[in-house]
Order: C-alpha cells, then structure tokens, then sequence
C-alpha cells in the first residue's frame, strides 16, 4: 500500500502532468517576440519532424508569404510502376510530411540525398527505405510580378526529368499552361500564356514525378513577349545532358544558355507566393534561438522531464524517438515565448529508451534543435 507521502507524490505528478497538457493545448496569433508573448503563428502545424524545406537546395524566404507548399506520394512495394504524373498522384501514397520550397529551380543531376526533415530524420517509403525514386510532388501557389519584372504577357516552358505539368486556375479548377508529362530524360516541354499586370495573382499548380534513380531535374521558366510571339527551336528537344551536365556540378551547356540570351528565365522566388490552404511558410530564413543547458530524465513510470534555456524567447517542444521502432513524436506547444523551458509529459516506458532533443521556435520562425539525450 501507499504511504500518505506516496500519496501526496502520486498526486503532485498527476497535477503537474495535467498542467502541462494544459498549458500545451494553447494557441494564439498575436504577432509579438517578447517573453511571455504568444508566437505569431501556431507552431504545431508543422511539427520539426514532419517538415521539409527546400530539399533541393534553394535560399529560404525571408517572409511568411513567399513560396510553395507542396504534397509528397511515393509508390508502395507492389504497387505498378507509374509512368506519367496522373499515374503517380493516384496510384500513389500521400506521405505525412509537410514540404516548402521557396522556388523550383533543379537543374538535371543526380538524386540520392532524399528528403530531409529539419528533425535531421530522412523521408522514408514504406519499407523503411529513404525516398529517391518513384515520388511524386504537388505543388501549390501564387505566381505574381516583383517590382522588377515587367507587365505583359509571359510564355511558359518547362524543363523536366521526368514528367511534369504546369497549370493554373481559372477559378472552379485547373487549366494546363504547359504539360510535359511522361518517362524521359531532361526535355524542354513548351505551352500557352499568361497576361500579368502590377496587382495580378495567379492561382498555379505544378506537378511532377520522378521514375527510377537517379537522374532528376525541374526547372519551370518563362519569358516576357515583346512584339509578336517568337517561335522556340529547343521545344521538345531532349537528353540528360543536353541541358546541364548531370556529372559535373550540373554545369549548363550551350542549349540551356541559348535559352537565357533568348529571354527564357527560371522562376525567381520572390514571384511565389503560399497558398492561402497552407497558412504560412514555416521555413523563413531567419536565425534560430540558441539551445543551452539541456538536461532530460525518464522515471520508473515513463515520465519525461526536461528542462533547457534559450539566448532568445521562443516555443517549448521536447522531439522524442523510440530507439529501437524509431519512431518519432513531439510534444505539442503552447505557442508562449519564453527562454526558460520545461516539459513533463508522460511518454512511457521503451525497452532501449528514447533519444531526446529540445525544439525551440522564435518569433520570427527560427528554429533551434538541441543535441541528443538518450533517456531509458
């Protein structure tokens, strides 16, 4: 039986784990950085452990609003080997991860790197395997002028390996710009315009696979018309090395600079902008809060505590994986600002214990991720 100071010990540590999900059930909205204050935007919407940004390369925005979202499929073991974009978005399996790009600009080279999380995990297949082949990518935005493009009107074109397909809303659904679909190396698919003005907003979608390793490349690029239209000779025209040389620093040959003294120009970032299903881009360019001081321990019971300072206020959240199933999950936040930090949580019992980490997100989305603990 137990004591009444056993009692009273039970009891203090069901109060607190209560405390904890209460105050980590919290959100708010208001914009402000200062300690105590709420983060601007809710940090569990994507969570560190299932957020990509910009896995193939690329200089994250500087702001909330600039980019593109985008969905991941991949195929399942089994599954018949896709041979255009349709095939792959509908035979394929979404994965639970978020992705954001600040702009699409992948020169033709070689793939193997996979989809990093900013957890420092890898996207993986569902044999556990990391995700470099047969994958499929959605993605969704605004395209607009920055102050330096001109108005007018603007061709499309895509370069891709493999297929692709560039289209963009006419309000109830979507309409092909350019369609480039199907297995091929590195190929110029050429389409239809668009009219832009100072204030204009198109509503676009991009979508692509990616067939068998390793080879990948897609660059969407487009070109003011001035006059009348100017017929493209490189339309159609195909090979992996044609464009870039995929086996040495993917260096543009001569037909890709063809391109750029014609006027063809890939999409800067600063022409992107998220959509408003996706809220806010979580991967701005901004400097994460300084992790210091972490210590974490597991009690008989499988409670958590952990504790952690930050040079700056930012969000509360512990990552934590089973080391033996791998498997991640992380504790929610409740969106306050503060440099002193601590969860409790009941997590459980695992038979190797749990690598730990410290996730701290600051106001203006810099994120920091501590070392690991392994707590047992």
């Amino acid at each position: 039986c137990l004591t009444l100071w056993g009692w009273r010990m039970r009891l203090s540590k069901v109060f607190l784990f209560i405390m904890t999900l209460a105050v980590s059930v919290g959100c708010g909205q208001q914009r402000s950085n200062s300690e105590g204050s709420l983060a601007p935007f809710d940090v569990n919407r994507y969570p560190a452990h299932k957020l990509v940004c910009d896995p193939f390369g690329g200089v994250q925005p500087g702001t909330y609003d600039q980019g593109l979202h985008a969905r991941l499929f991949y195929l399942m073991v089994g599954k018949p080997i896709p041979h255009s974009v349709g095939e792959m978005l509908t035979s394929g399996t979404e994965s639970a991860n978020e992705l954001f790009f600040s702009q699409v600009n992948v020169p033709t080279r070689l793939f193997g790197s996979g989809f990093p999380t900013e957890a420092g995990g890898l996207v993986k297949d569902d044999s556990g395997q990391p995700l470099i082949e047969y994958f499929g990518l959605r993605f969704e935005g605004g395209l607009k002028l920055t102050e330096e493009d001109e108005e007018g009107i603007y061709e499309f074109a895509l370069l891709s390996d493999d297929g692709a397909i560039l289209s963009y809303s006419t309000g109830e659904s979507f309409s092909p710009l350019v369609e480039n679909d199907g297995d091929h190396p590195t190929r110029m698919g050429c389409g239809s315009t668009l009219e832009f003005t100072r204030s204009t907003q198109h509503k676009i979608r991009l979508d692509y696979y990616q067939g068998p390793r390793y080879h990948i490349g897609l660059i969407p690029l487009w070109r003011k018309i001035h006059g009348a239209p100017i017929s493209e000779a490189q339309c159609g025209q195909l090979g992996n090395d044609m464009y870039f040389d995929p086996d040495n620093n993917s260096n543009p040959q001569a037909a890709y600079l063809g391109l750029l003294m014609r006027g063809w120009k890939p999409i800067a970032s600063g022409n992107y902008r998220i959509p408003a299903s996706a809220g806010y881009n979580p991967c701005t360019e901004s400097d994460g809060p300084v992790i210091s001081n972490f210590a974490a321990d597991l009690d008989s019971e499988g409670v958590l505590r952990a504790t952690w300072t930050t040079d700056i206020p930012a969000t509360t959240q512990v990552l934590y994986t089973d080391v033996e199933s791998g498997v991640q999950n992380i504790t929610p936040a409740s969106n306050v600002l503060t440099t002193s930090h601590s969860v409790l949580l009941q997590i459980g019992i695992a038979t190797f214990g749990f690598d730990v980490q410290a996730v701290s997100v600051s106001g203006n989305m810099g994120r920091g991720l501590s070392s690991v603990l392994r707590v047992q």
